[in-house]
């Protein structure tokens, strides 16, 4: 899986801009578009929601049309990428997400699967991001090691996700097999968060920025970040590294996807993306949520999206006997 450091991203960021150029040029002969609409496949508050509503007001503008953030959960992100393959082009009508809101949304039906590469083009990488494991503080599990030892007393916990086989129910399931522990998948089409806080669920792995309010106000305790080395946004919290476990290490990250029809517009997008993740504010509000730009070009998008389904696909094939 790429692993992105700073400068990479700098020099990376380089080639965007030129490729940012040229997007606008090619993008001339292209259909107008009437407003530019960003469908997620979550509920609000979660990751692909919140980053998706700091993006989507200096992209409007720059393309000089309306926009809205538009929520569309459910069946592990199929409703959200049927919703945007039915859109009428020149609304604008994008998907902000991972590739399992993709590829791996019809593992759980009869439909028909989606290609990232055929149905969609990979238009954008909105970010790379960490991930934290957060419990109820209604249970006493001050650690990674407390947790698992409550779940071999007292027999299978629960844990949330936003839908079955997404990429948390999937990492969730390889840490759970890695500590040799079973518990009990909850999927949620709404926000977890309130039975989460409750006690009602008694943990949750999931992207830093749709856990760090809870975790700063004191609803959850977070016990292990998925990452190399400490994350300065929540103190006192051990890396799984660090934790002896470096085969949990996990940086994923969501893309910005343009639907076939709309393959013409796919550089002037990730034009309008790359600008502004170049924006002080738009890097400022990532530093804080612990995630990081990923300004790349068209090719480099493409590559990254490849490579990373690659790896995800591995990871299925280890943990559920399965892959697409």
């Amino acid at each position: 899986m790429i692993k992105l450091r700073r400068r990479n991203l700098l020099a990376l960021a380089a080639t965007a801009v030129t490729s940012s150029g040229m997007g606008r040029a090619s993008a001339q002969s292209a259909v107008e578009l009437k407003a530019l609409h960003i469908v997620v496949p979550t509920p609000p508050g979660t990751q692909p929601d919140i980053v998706a509503r700091w993006l989507i007001e200096p992209m409007a503008q720059r393309a000089g049309v309306p926009g809205a953030v538009i929520n569309r959960p459910g069946a592990a992100g199929a409703i959200a990428a049927d919703a945007v393959l039915a859109a009428v082009p020149d609304t604008g009508t994008l998907l902000l997400g991972g590739l399992d809101h993709i590829a791996y949304s019809h593992l759980n039906s009869q439909r028909k699967p989606l290609d990232p590469f055929v149905d969609f083009v990979p238009a954008g990488a909105v970010n790379r991001d960490t991930w934290l494991l957060v419990a109820s503080r209604q249970h006493p599990v001050p650690t990674m090691a407390a947790l698992a030892e409550l779940a071999r007393r007292t027999g299978p916990l629960s844990y949330a996700s936003v839908g079955e086989g997404s990429t948390a129910h999937l990492l969730t399931a390889r840490l759970c097999k890695a500590l040799g522990i079973e518990a009990q998948h909850v999927p949620y089409k709404e926000s977890y968060l309130p039975d989460l806080v409750g006690g009602r669920v008694h943990f949750v792995l999931a992207p830093t920025p749709a856990l760090l309010g809870q975790v700063r106000g004191g609803g959850v305790r977070a016990l292990v970040s998925l990452t190399d080395e400490r994350l300065t946004v929540v103190e006192g919290v051990p890396s799984i590294r660090e934790l002896g476990r470096p085969e949990q290490v996990f940086y994923g990250g969501l893309f910005l996807f343009v639907p076939a029809s709309l393959a013409r517009h796919a550089a002037q997008v990730n034009a309008w993306l790359v600008e502004a993740l170049q924006r002080p504010d738009i890097a400022e509000r990532y530093r804080q949520a612990a995630i990081e730009p990923t300004p790349l070009s068209l090719d480099q998008v493409r590559a990254m999206a490849a490579d990373r389904l690659r790896t995800v696909d591995a990871m299925r094939l280890a943990v559920f006997g399965r892959t697409r």
